[in-house]
């Protein structure tokens, strides 16, 4: 039978005996700083597509990379129910949103519809595609200037064509031409197939502040210029919201060339994050 002596003597010695243990194990290492260069960043968000009647009939993921070399690297996701279609796009610009290469894959119907990889330099592009219909297609296109955007067909890549807008002049109403496109449908849901824009008219109408589900933004209000007109006479209009200068896609409108009843559609950024 141990007295009250020997139980403290033998606690004591359990514990000397825990400590050694301790010692004898490595130091947890400490997790590494970060060197990250000042000019590299990431984001992401997420825009939802709302319909005539206040529904969501479709969403969008996406990310930017911007790079320690002034490259940008937009990546993004989109599904609209309505129409049945997916796209993935992995798209890189120069530091003013100038094309460099793009990856899309689109699905259509629920069914892959075609993949293809495009590269431009300042005299030409060439993209190389396989879809369902076409085949494996090999296009090189020469280009009289350099292409100044891309229309991949993600909301957040349409913000990027007002980068071309000079804040510097006093025209509130300016054109651009010679940027290119994955598909010369409005929702994108063809090739993809390389081709080359004509004039495009974008108005200006003003700075404003925007509150959305993803915070409150000060962005910049455009009216991109549209001539056409759906059978009930309702013509074709396009207005973004963007912050600047990185062209955050804030929230758009568009009348006049949706499938629905109306013709009319919204567009929000619900997440935005900078990592």
């Amino acid at each position: 039978m141990l007295d009250r002596r020997s139980l403290f003597f033998a606690a004591a010695a359990a514990a000397g005996s825990a400590t050694l243990a301790a010692a004898d194990r490595p130091a947890a290492k400490k997790p590494l700083p970060r060197q990250i260069p000042p000019t590299v960043r990431n984001t992401r968000g997420k825009i939802i597509y709302i319909g005539d009647e206040e529904q969501e009939r479709g969403r969008e993921w996406f990310s930017y990379t911007y790079r320690e070399d002034g490259q940008v690297t937009l990546r993004a996701y989109c599904e609209m129910d309505d129409i049945r279609v997916q796209r993935d796009i992995v798209q890189t610009m120069t530091s003013r949103f100038a094309p460099l290469d793009c990856f899309c894959r689109l699905s259509v119907m629920g069914k892959f519809a075609g993949t293809g990889w495009i590269r431009v330099t300042d005299t030409e592009a060439e993209c190389e595609v396989f879809s369902t219909t076409l085949g494996r297609v090999h296009q090189t296109v020469a280009l009289a200037m350099p292409a100044p955007t891309m229309v991949s067909h993600p909301l957040i890549s349409d913000a990027l064509l007002m980068s071309t807008f000079d804040h510097g002049k006093p025209d509130k109403v300016q054109y651009s031409e010679g940027g290119l496109s994955t598909s010369p449908l409005l929702d994108g849901a063809s090739g993809p197939m390389l081709s080359v824009g004509g004039r495009r008219g974008t108005e200006y109408l003003g700075q404003e502040k925007i509150t959305t589900a993803a915070g409150t933004f000060d962005t910049h209000h455009y009216r991109m210029l549209m001539n056409g007109r759906r059978a009930d006479g309702t013509a074709t209009g396009y207005e973004i919201w963007c912050t600047h200068p990185d062209y955050i896609f804030i929230k758009g409108e568009v009348r006049g060339y949706l499938t629905n009843k109306t013709g009319y559609g919204r567009y929000e950024l619900t997440e935005f994050e900078t990592l």
